[in-house]
């Protein structure tokens, strides 16, 4: 016990006021009543000090206080891991690491007995949730390791609570995505500020299990929108694990929707395997622990929203299959364009390739080698079947280099409605002996053999013609001219002469009045013949990449017809299209008017469809232009399908549109059960605990047993006033009253 003060003033003002009240009353009482005896007069003065003291004690308010360590309050959190991980067998000795787990808390029982006689125990199970236990469990809950949810729910839990110490016992992988996926050295560090450490305890290996046989595809790398027959990269990584010479064969396998109506799956089908589709690759891993990059490619023939997969077949002895395939949606859409180009290895043709950026044109360049060694034949004859390519662009190429067969498919492909043009250089046009060939009757121009060049500087020019045509507009149309004046000349050009009473177009004329681009119909194919050579000149210093890129892809574009392509009216989005389980997927959407502008005040009806079939109504969107969901609910594996309906002030605007996404068959628990104690360390320091070895936290209970719980220092105090009680009032009623009668008998009053 102790005694404290606490004045009525500040400890100087109130030490003054008693000092003045005690010589007050020495110098001043005792002449009052020197008249009276000498037992009177002690007898009053000692009533009278006796209340000054008793004033003066009112004055300081003493208080006792009494402290004590009483723990009965205190709560140890005990937390063991039951995740599917935990029942992974690779602890020393043998055995999973929950049963470790639960052997380890057997040990310990003796200690957490001691703590609970003086403090309480809390045990709880945990995986993407806590659970509370009487003793931890055997089996495992719950689908992944959810360490920094699991920590902040623990804090909500204990609020106000005096918790000074959790255990922690787990293999601390974080294995959790989605709302789950919380940071847990935030939730560590949170529960340190409020002086709850956490000492952790680890189980199981930190290596990767390499005896064991297992194949695993992830990292997916294809683009998801692909036009129509158009060639499509695909690249997978593979790890193999104890596959070391075995033949491990990957595949390309593509749903097919024929007769499948929407919100319902196709068969998924192998694609076949042609001359320019490479779907299926076999590879040899070099040692037990192998990665590589797989790289496959397919031409998809059916448009719409299709399942793409790619698979590792299982080998003999494989137990874990679920991470031997990966799945994606992807859209092929209708209208893609594929261009043949034939070249000379020149700047030209490597700039003029930069428009294959675009997922809609693919542009197959065939280099042309000339002379002996390289005779017609080496040019495929499958370029040339037709409805294998849209338009044809022939660069500085004699007409030698094409066998007459080709020259014939290639005029039957025209006639079909592929386009074609011919750009300039020294070996074509009449110079290159195109003038004698089947094609010279569909060209616009005069193609002698001996055909000029010019070798002046020809700037580029829109004609008169030219300047609203649409391959001539690189810029906006109030800038389109001064755009043009802009760009640099080409060093030379041949001289183009149209044909007498010709119907083509001078598109482009050079600044000296040459034609450089002359374009015309052919019954259902459209021609063009180009001058120059040399455009990627333009780009030089890159000022005028985009005008490069632009000018080309709108003359493919014209030369294919695609030029005038509308989109739908109301369109979803889903990005990405494929995720691991509780990965969020964002799905964006908007509607357009008859112009392809953007409606600004339109209404949209969003609902998903999960794997199960169950119909998820999302909240409804007003949207500016575009609205956004951000869809959570994806633990399910399968394919998910969001339609979206738009009205514009109550009249619905044509058309649902319709998009998936797939949620791939992993689990995040087992597809890598590695234990990592860096974790667990990182989580205890942050809360200022330790991470503990199993006879460590044994060794560790057994001293909080005998010396109390760390970080309850502080102890208990109660306070009782000295002053502020019925008996100092009666005391000092008492001496006043007592004083009072003596001093009116003795005739002071």
């Amino acid at each position: 016990m102790s005694v404290q003060f606490e004045p009525v003033w500040s400890w100087s003002l109130t030490l003054l006021a008693c000092l003045a009240m005690l010589g007050v009353t020495w110098l001043g009482y005792p002449r009052r009543i020197r008249h009276l005896t000498g037992g009177w007069q002690r007898l009053l003065i000692l009533l009278r000090l006796a209340t000054v003291l008793l004033l003066t004690l009112l004055l300081l308010r003493p208080v006792a206080v009494f402290e004590s360590d009483d723990q009965a309050d205190a709560i140890l959190y005990v937390l063991s891991d039951s995740s599917p991980s935990m029942g992974t067998e690779d602890v020393s000795g043998g055995g999973s690491r929950r049963l470790a787990l639960l052997k380890t808390l057997e040990q310990a029982a003796p200690g957490l007995g001691a703590i609970a006689e003086r403090a309480e125990v809390r045990f709880r199970d945990f995986s993407d949730s806590l659970k509370a236990t009487e003793q931890p469990e055997d089996t495992s809950h719950g689908s992944m390791t959810a360490l920094g949810k699991i920590l902040e729910q623990l804090a909500e839990e204990i609020g106000r609570e005096r918790v000074p110490v959790v255990l922690l016992l787990s293999d601390g992988r974080q294995a959790a995505s989605g709302a789950l996926d919380v940071d847990p050295l935030i939730a560590a560090r949170a529960l340190g500020r409020s002086q709850r450490a956490i000492y952790s305890v680890g189980f199981g290996s930190t290596e990767a299990a390499t005896s064991s046989l297992d194949l695993a595809l992830d990292e997916l790398d294809v683009s998801r929108e692909v036009f129509q027959g158009n060639i499509l990269p695909v690249r997978v990584r593979l790890k193999s694990s104890g596959a070391q010479g075995q033949k491990v064969t990957v595949r390309v396998l593509l749903e097919n929707r024929l007769g499948v109506i929407d919100g319902q799956s196709g068969r998924m089908e192998p694609v076949a395997v042609s001359e320019e589709v490479r779907s299926i690759a076999v590879v040899t891993p070099s040692n037990s622990s192998d990665e590589q990059i797989i790289q496959l490619q397919i031409s998809p023939e059916l448009t719409g929203d299709l399942k793409l997969a790619v698979e590792a077949e299982p080998l003999p002895g494989e137990v874990r299959r679920t991470n031997n395939r990966v799945e994606t949606i992807i859209r092929v859409r209708r209208g893609g364009i594929r261009v043949a180009y034939f070249d000379v290895i020149r700047p030209e043709q490597r700039w003029l390739r930069a428009i294959n950026d675009s997922t809609r044109i693919q542009l197959d360049f065939q280099p042309i080698r000339l002379g002996s060694a390289a005779p017609p034949s080496a040019i495929p004859d499958r370029l040339f079947q037709p409805g294998n390519y849209d338009a044809y662009i022939i660069g500085d190429v004699p007409a030698t280099a094409f066998t007459a067969a080709q020259l014939a498919s290639l005029e039957l492909c025209i006639n079909r409605g592929s386009g074609l043009m011919m750009i300039g250089g020294h070996q074509t046009f009449g110079a290159g002996g195109w003038g004698q060939t089947r094609l010279a009757a569909i060209l616009p121009i005069e193609m002698p053999p001996d055909t000029p060049q010019l070798s002046q500087p020809q700037k580029i020019l829109p004609s008169r013609d030219g300047l609203s045509h649409y391959i001539m507009q690189i810029a906006s149309p109030e800038q389109n001219r001064s755009r043009w004046d802009q760009l640099l000349p080409l060093p030379g050009a041949n001289l183009l002469v149209p044909k007498d009473k010709s119907l083509a177009q001078v598109l482009a004329v050079s600044d000296q009045g040459h034609p450089m681009l002359i374009g015309q119909m052919v019954g259902n194919s459209r021609l063009l013949v180009f001058a120059g050579d040399e455009t990627w000149r333009w780009r030089l210093q890159g000022k005028f990449v985009e005008e490069h890129k632009r000018f080309w892809r709108q003359i493919i574009l014209w030369l294919t017809k695609k030029e005038t392509d509308d989109d739908q009216p109301v369109w979803i989005l889903a990005t990405p299209r494929d995720l691991t389980p509780g990965k969020p997927a964002d799905l964006t959407f908007g509607a357009r008017d008859a112009n392809s502008q953007p409606i600004l005040d339109a209404d949209f009806d969003v609902t998903v469809t999960d794997p199960e079939g169950k119909l998820l109504t999302l909240p409804q969107v007003s949207a500016v232009a575009t609205g956004k969901h951000v869809f959570d609910q994806t633990l399910k594996p399968g394919d998910y399908w969001a339609r979206v309906r738009a009205s514009r002030k109550g009249q619905a605007i044509a058309g649902i549109a319709v998009t998936r996404f797939h949620v791939n068959a992993r689990d995040p628990e087992l597809d890598d059960p590695t234990a990592d104690y860096s974790m667990l360390k990182e989580i205890s320091l942050a809360s200022g605990g330790e991470l503990l070895t199993s006879d460590q936290l044994i060794e560790r209970l057994d001293r909080w047993a005998a010396e109390g719980l760390p970080g309850l220092t502080l102890m208990r105090q109660e306070q009782m006033s000295l002053w502020d009680n019925w008996f100092v009032l009666l005391l000092l009623v008492v001496l006043l009253g007592f004083e009072w009668a003596i001093r009116k008998k003795r005739g002071l009053i």
